[in-house]
C-alpha cells in the first residue's frame, strides 16, 4: 500500500524540478533579452550621437568652404583680417539661441560654446541623449576677434590666414598619451565638436529661456567632463595657446564623444571652390595667381619710379628669409644685398639708393603707395596681409639699388633668366604652393628655410649673390609646384615665366 505514495511523491518533486527549470529558463531568456534589447538601445545612443556629430562636422566645412569663403574670396573691402577664406564662425555663447556669437573671447585665443546651428542654417543636431552639441574653434581659425593686422605698422598681431596656419587643439586618446590629432603644429585640430551625452552626477543643465529649442545653460562644465587629467570644458587663456581634449573612455564620471575638423580638411574643402573662368583648377589658385602677378606688377612700378628719369630702372632689395615674426608686415624690411629673398614691404633702404618716389614710411603694399589702386586694390591687400610669407624675389645684378642711375640691356652674367632659356629678366617672383613631402613650415627656423618653400634651383639658388641664376618654372607636380612671374627688362610687362 505504501508504494502508490511513493510514486506520488516522485512524480510531484520531478514536477516540482521541471517547474524550477523553466522558471530558471524564463529568467535567463528575460535577462538575456533585457541585456540585448540594453545593448541595442546603447548602440542606437551611438549611432545617433555619431550620426549628429558627423553632420555638424559636414555643416561646418561647408559653412566655411563656400558660405563664407566665397563671400571672402569676393569681398572688395580692405579688411585683411576678414577678407580672405579659412575662418571658422564662433560659437553660441548666449542667447539667442543657436546663433554664432559676433565677438567670441580675446584675439588669437580659443573659445567654445555651443554649436551654432541656427547660423549654420541647420536643424540642431542632438545626440544620443536628446542634448544639442557644443563647438570649440581654435583662435588662429575663429571669425572675430582673430588676430591678423590690421595697421601695417602695428607689431601686436600674431596670425595669418593661410593654409599653413596652425590648430591649437591637441586630440588625444582614451588612455591620455595617445595622439588622435596633434603633437605638432602641422597636424593639430582647429575645430572640435562635442557630443555631452546625459547628464552626470554634480551637473546642473537647468535654465533656458521659455520655448527654447535645446535649453540648458552656456557652462560647458555642466555638460563636459574630464578623463585622465584632461577637462573637455574649457580652453587655454593665452593667444596662440595650445588646449588638449580627450576622447575618452565611458564611465559614470564621462560620457562626451568628439569628433574634429584638421587644417588639411579645411583647406582641401576651400580647394574645391571653381574658378568661374574656368582657367584655373579652383578659385583659391586663381586668386594666388592674381597676388603674385600684381605683387610683381607693383616691384616693377617701383622701378619707374627713380628720379633718374626712364633710364633707371633700379628695383629694390629683397627682404632676409629669417625675421622674428613673419605675421607682421612691417617686419618684411629690404636689406642692403638682398639679391634673393622674400618680397619686401618695406622699402627705405632701395630707396636711399635710388631716391624713388615712394613716400616715407616706404612701404609698398599700402592704401599709401603708388600701388594703390591700380596695381593694387584693397582686395590684393587683404590677400597679401595673409599670405606674405610665400612670396619671394630674386633681382638681377643689372637691376640692382647700387648699380647707380642707369640701367644697362642685360647679358648673361647680369640678369636671371628661367628654365635655361635665352631670355633675361629685370626680377623673378615666386609664390610657393602648398607643402610638399618633406616641407615642414611650423617654426620660425622652418620659415627661415627656403627649401620648405620653394623646389628645385628656386631654392638653391639663394643667395643669387650674382644675381645671374637661372630659375624653374613648370607645372605643378608631386615634387614641384613653385608659380613664377618675370618681370621683363622694361619694366612696363610682367609675365608667367616660360
Amino acid at each position: 500500500m505504501a508504494a502508490p505514495a511513493s510514486h506520488e511523491k516522485q512524480r510531484g518533486l520531478a514536477l516540482l524540478f521541471l517547474l524550477i527549470l523553466i522558471g530558471m529558463a524564463g529568467a535567463f531568456f528575460l535577462i538575456n533579452t533585457m541585456n540585448k534589447s540594453s545593448a541595442a538601445l546603447s548602440l542606437a545612443r551611438d549611432q545617433k550621437t555619431q550620426a549628429a556629430l558627423d553632420l555638424a562636422k559636414q555643416a561646418l566645412l561647408s559653412h566655411v568652404a563656400t558660405v563664407y569663403a566665397e563671400k571672402a574670396m569676393n569681398s572688395t573691402l580692405h579688411s585683411p583680417n576678414r577678407g580672405v577664406p579659412g575662418y571658422f564662425p564662433c560659437p553660441d555663447t548666449a542667447l539667442p539661441e543657436g546663433t554664432s556669437a559676433g565677438t567670441c573671447g580675446a584675439s588669437s585665443v580659443s573659445t567654445i560654446g555651443k554649436f551654432p546651428w541656427y547660423t549654420l542654417d541647420v536643424e540642431p543636431p542632438r545626440d544620443g541623449s536628446g542634448e544639442c552639441l557644443w563647438y570649440a574653434v581654435s583662435g588662429t581659425y575663429k571669425y572675430w576677434p582673430n588676430g591678423v593686422n590690421v595697421d601695417p605698422a602695428a607689431s601686436s598681431t600674431s596670425n595669418m590666414m593661410n593654409w599653413d596656419t596652425p590648430g591649437l587643439f591637441d586630440v588625444l586618446a582614451a588612455g591620455g598619451s595617445t595622439y588622435l590629432a596633434g603633437g605638432n603644429p602641422s597636424s593639430r585640430a582647429v575645430a572640435v565638436i562635442f557630443a555631452s551625452g546625459g547628464v552626470l552626477s554634480g551637473q546642473d543643465r537647468s535654465g533656458g529661456s521659455p520655448g527654447s529649442i535645446c535649453g540648458g545653460n552656456y557652462n560647458a562644465a555642466n555638460y563636459l567632463e574630464t578623463a585622465n587629467g584632461i577637462n573637455n570644458s574649457s580652453v587655454s587663456s593665452g593667444a596662440g595657446a595650445v588646449t588638449q581634449f580627450i576622447a575618452g573612455q565611458a564611465s559614470a564620471t564621462f560620457n562626451d564623444k568628439l569628433v574634429y575638423i584638421t587644417r588639411d580638411e579645411v583647406w582641401a574643402a576651400i580647394k574645391k571652390l571653381p574658378d568661374p573662368s574656368g582657367v584655373y583648377p579652383s578659385l583659391l589658385q586663381a586668386k594666388l595667381n592674381t597676388l603674385t602677378q600684381k605683387v610683381a606688377q607693383c616691384i616693377a612700378k617701383y622701378g619707374t619710379q627713380n628720379s633718374s628719369g626712364s633710364g633707371d630702372k633700379r628695383l629694390p632689395w629683397s627682404t632676409p628669409l629669417s625675421l622674428s615674426n613673419y605675421a607682421f608686415d612691417s617686419l618684411y624690411d629690404d636689406t642692403d644685398g638682398g639679391m634673393s629673398g622674400r618680397v619686401s614691404y618695406f622699402a627705405g633702404t632701395s630707396d636711399s639708393e635710388t631716391n624713388n618716389s615712394l613716400s616715407s614710411p616706404y612701404y609698398l603694399f599700402t592704401t599709401a603707395s603708388y600701388c594703390y589702386p591700380g596695381t593694387l586694390d584693397d582686395h590684393d591687400l587683404n590677400w597679401y596681409s595673409n599670405w606674405k610669407d610665400h612670396l619671394f624675389y630674386a633681382l638681377s645684378g643689372e637691376f640692382r639699388p647700387n648699380t647707380g642711375s642707369s640701367t644697362n640691356s642685360c647679358t648673361g652674367g647680369t640678369c636671371v633668366k628661367v628654365s635655361g632659356g635665352g631670355t633675361f629678366y629685370a626680377a623673378v617672383v615666386m609664390f610657393a604652393g602648398e607643402r610638399l613631402a618633406g616641407q615642414t613650415r611650423d617654426t620660425n627656423a622652418d620659415r627661415a628655410n627656403i627649401a620648405n618653400y620653394l623646389e628645385g634651383p628656386n631654392a638653391t639658388n639663394h643667395p643669387n649673390s650674382g644675381g645671374n641664376s637661372n630659375y624653374q618654372s613648370g607645372a605643378a607636380s608631386a615634387t614641384f609646384n613653385d608659380l613664377l612671374y618675370c618681370i621683363r627688362q622694361d619694366l612696363l610687362s610682367v609675365v608667367p615665366c616660360p
